[in-house]
């Protein structure tokens, strides 16, 4: 409007010399003219200004309320962030050193938010001894910019032992480095304690609490390899309790069950710590040995047979029993898992049917034994065939 207006006056100038004068000079056409250029140069740059200026306070007024949703969004991530209830929730930025973690974490591990926002590494201090190893080793995994899945033990300062299973996922640069780390924290004690009673009750006695067969046949496959790897050896010892059926006809299952018990805290006084010993059916039970000599040998089915033949008091009333032990030894009688056991249950048949209470090693004298069906090892090995199929 400004450079209009100008240029309207400088007209009327002109052309007010005209008609005055009767002329115009050159040097006043020359300066109006440089004038209305000047003019409407500088309200050209005005008007850009203006323009601008109101692109710029439109461009304003979108960035403040994308700022606005930008910032209600945010409250509502940390709010369900830090109130998240379903685990605790982390993310750790390696390049600002800073750790967020939700309120989930005080639960799981006993110590306060903030405390864990200061320090990524506190959990760590709180890991089960036995478990360490496979932390440090998944964590190390993960720096190297692998996602991971572990679960590991912790002692809660409170509460005890825990099972706790971390996710962790890394986030990489372009060039492959890991910047920031985001997982969570579960809680599955139950679970474990789950899967930790279906395991034992797959693979152990439900009375006595000891491995039964399934458990007995991995083990004797392994206690196996190992003799023949660091060439030592190993031993089968075939336990039958005598006269257990009379307990039970004249007192009843339960005093049999009480008498049962009884046998095998004799068993583990008897046996050293480091051997295995399995019960595979009512009144039968192996133990494995390893590294063990004949003398030790003779030795432990010594003090088997004297603990188990004294007294037992079962509902106030006095019981014996008896008891006949057959053995069978890696190398000498055997080297495959089936041979040892039907020796040793030979040698344990020889024992037996000559005077009980007594022990047998397997000789090959006792190789023409013939077993009946009924004998340990038929039912043994029919019972094992038949839970590995199942």
């Amino acid at each position: 409007m400004a450079a209009v207006i100008i240029t309207l006056l400088c007209i009327v100038l002109l052309l007010y010399n005209y008609f005055m004068f009767n002329s115009v000079e050159i040097s006043s056409v020359v300066v109006y003219v440089l004038i209305i250029m000047i003019v409407w140069w500088i309200g050209g740059k005005f008007d850009d200004t203006i323009n601008n200026n109101l692109v710029l306070e439109s461009s304003k007024a979108d960035l403040t309320r994308e700022m606005k949703q930008v910032t209600k969004e945010l409250q509502v991530y940390e709010h369900y962030f830090k109130s998240f209830e379903g685990g605790a929730l982390f993310t750790y930025d390696l390049i600002e050193r800073d750790t967020r973690c939700s309120i989930r974490i005080e639960q799981l591990f006993g110590f306060t938010q903030n405390q864990f926002n200061s320090n990524v590494e506190l959990w760590k201090d709180l890991v089960h001894p036995d478990d360490m190893d496979c932390v440090q080793e998944k964590e190390s995994l993960l720096y190297k910019g692998n996602s991971v899945e572990m679960e590991f033990r912790v002692v809660h300062p409170s509460q005890g032992e825990k099972w706790i299973r971390k996710i962790s996922n890394p986030v990489t640069n372009p060039s492959g480095e890991v910047t920031r780390i985001n997982g969570q924290f579960m809680d599955v004690t139950k679970h474990k304690q789950l899967e930790i009673e279906l395991r034992r009750m797959a693979y152990f006695d439900d009375l006595t609490d000891l491995p039964n067969r399934k458990m007995l046949d991995r083990h004797i496959q392994k206690a196996l390899a190992r003799s023949k790897r660091h060439n030592y050896s190993l031993s089968i010892m075939f336990i039958d309790i005598d006269d257990f059926k009379k307990v039970n006809d004249t007192l009843g299952h339960s005093a049999g069950d009480h008498l049962l018990k009884d046998v095998v805290q004799r068993f583990s006084q008897s046996t050293r710590e480091e051997d295995l010993i399995a019960r595979i059916g009512g009144d039968e039970f192996i133990v494995v040995l390893e590294e063990t000599s004949k003398d030790e040998i003779e030795d432990i089915a010594n003090r088997l047979i004297a603990n188990i033949i004294k007294p037992y008091t079962i509902d106030g009333k006095e019981v014996q029993i008896s008891v006949s032990i057959g053995v069978s030894m890696y190398p000498e009688n055997g080297d495959h898992k089936e041979e040892l056991i039907q020796r040793a249950d030979k040698a344990m048949y020889y024992a037996k049917n000559n005077g009980k209470n007594n022990y047998k090693l397997y000789t090959v004298d006792l190789q023409d034994v013939t077993l009946s069906d009924e004998s340990i090892f038929s039912r043994w090995f029919n019972r094992i065939q038949h839970s590995l199929k199942s």
